[in-house]
C-alpha cells in the first residue's frame, strides 16, 4: 500500500517578498492552510499558503503603493510596457496615480494607471483576453431584421468587434457582436417601433395612464403575499401603488390584513374612481366629439395634509 504523500510545511522564519513566516497555523473553512505572517512595515496578518508560495501576495499592500507613488513620480511618456506603448498623459486620475493613455500593439487605445504598468499587472488593451468568438466572421448572417455587412475596426467596451448592419427596413447601423450573438438584437429599432404602436392602438392610454392596466387586478406571478401592491420587508408588510409611472407608498404594516386595506382604498380611490370618470367621459365625447376634442381628461394625484392620497379628475362631466 502507498504511503500517502503530506505537504511540507512552510518553516518559521521563511521569507517570501516583504512577508516573513511566523510560528501560527490556521486553516480556512474550505481547508486552505494559512501562515500567521509579519510583513517588513510591521504589520501581521494570516496569508494562504498558496498566495506565498505562488507570488499572488508579497506584503501587505504597502510595496504596491510605494511602486504606485514611485510610478507617479517618473515620466513615462514613449516606454513600452508588454504590448503597450505610452504615447501620453490621460485627463484620468486616480488615488494610486494618474493614468496614461497607451497604444497596444493591436492597435488600439487604451488607459492605464502608472501603477498597472510599472508592476505588470497592464500589459495589453484586453485583446489578449477577448474570446476568438468576439470577432468571429458573420458576414452575411440574418439576426432577425439586420443582416450583416462587413466588420469595422471599432470594439466595444467588452473587446466584442462592432458591425456594420443592415436592416430590412432600409436602415444601416452598427451593431456590436455581443449585441446579435447574446443579446437579442433584431433590428435597428424599427421593429420595436412598430411594437409600441400597435400596442398604443390596443390599450387605452388616458394622462399618462393605461385605463386597461387600471380595470387588470391580476397578481404579479413574483408577487410573494398574494395582494398586489404589498410587499414582506425586513418583517413588515409595505404597500404601494403605481399610477402615471409615479410610485405611491402607502405605508408599513405589522399584518397583511391591514397593508391589504391600505392597497384597497388606493385601488378604489385611484383605480375605480378614474376609470368610472373614464367611462363617463367616453360616453359624453362619442355624443359630442367637439366637446372630447377640447375637454380631454385631466387626472392630479395629491398628497393631503394626513398623508392620504386625492384625485382631481377634469373636465367637469
Amino acid at each position: 500500500m502507498e504511503e500517502k504523500k503530506t505537504v511540507k510545511e512552510l518553516e518559521n522564519g521563511q521569507r517570501f517578498g516583504r512577508w516573513t513566516v511566523l510560528d501560527r497555523v490556521a486553516a480556512t473553512p474550505r481547508g486552505e492552510r494559512k501562515y500567521f505572517c509579519r510583513c517588513d512595515c510591521g504589520t501581521e496578518r494570516y496569508v494562504l499558503e498558496r498566495s506565498l508560495k505562488h507570488g499572488g501576495s508579497q506584503s501587505c499592500g504597502c510595496l504596491r503603493k510605494e511602486r504606485a507613488h514611485q510610478a507617479t513620480a517618473y515620466n513615462l511618456l514613449g516606454q513600452t510596457f508588454g504590448d503597450l506603448k505610452v504615447i501620453g498623459r490621460s485627463k484620468k486620475r486616480t488615488k494610486m496615480g494618474a493614468y496614461w493613455t497607451c497604444l497596444c500593439s493591436c492597435g488600439y487605445t487604451c488607459e492605464a494607471t502608472a501603477a498597472e504598468l510599472v508592476s505588470g499587472r497592464k500589459t495589453h488593451c484586453g485583446c489578449m483576453s477577448t474570446k476568438n468568438y468576439a470577432s468571429s466572421d458573420i458576414t452575411g448572417q440574418r439576426f432577425g431584421r439586420l443582416t450583416a455587412v462587413c466588420s469595422t475596426n471599432k470594439r466595444d467596451a467588452k473587446g466584442f468587434v462592432i458591425w456594420h448592419c443592415r436592416c430590412d427596413c432600409g436602415n444601416e447601423i452598427d451593431v456590436s457582436y455581443n449585441n446579435l450573438m447574446y443579446c437579442g438584437q433584431q433590428s435597428c429599432g424599427c421593429k420595436k417601433k412598430e411594437h409600441d404602436k400597435a400596442l398604443a392602438g390596443y390599450l387605452t392610454h388616458v394622462d399618462g395612464t393605461s385605463i386597461d392596466a387600471l380595470k387588470s387586478r391580476k397578481t404579479p406571478k413574483n408577487n410573494t403575499t398574494g395582494v398586489k401592491g404589498v410587499y414582506y420587508i425586513k418583517g413588515r408588510y409595505l404597500a404601494k401603488i403605481v399610477f402615471q409611472h409615479k410610485q405611491y407608498f402607502l405605508g408599513t404594516y405589522e399584518s397583511l390584513e391591514d397593508a391589504a386595506q391600505a392597497r384597497k382604498k388606493a385601488e378604489d380611490l385611484l383605480n375605480d374612481k378614474v376609470v368610472g370618470f373614464y367611462e363617463k367621459w367616453s360616453e359624453k365625447a362619442a355624443a359630442d366629439p367637439v366637446w372630447a376634442k377640447g375637454n380631454p381628461v385631466k387626472i392630479l394625484v395629491n398628497r393631503l395634509d394626513d398623508g392620504e392620497l386625492d384625485v382631481v379628475l377634469q373636465p367637469t362631466i
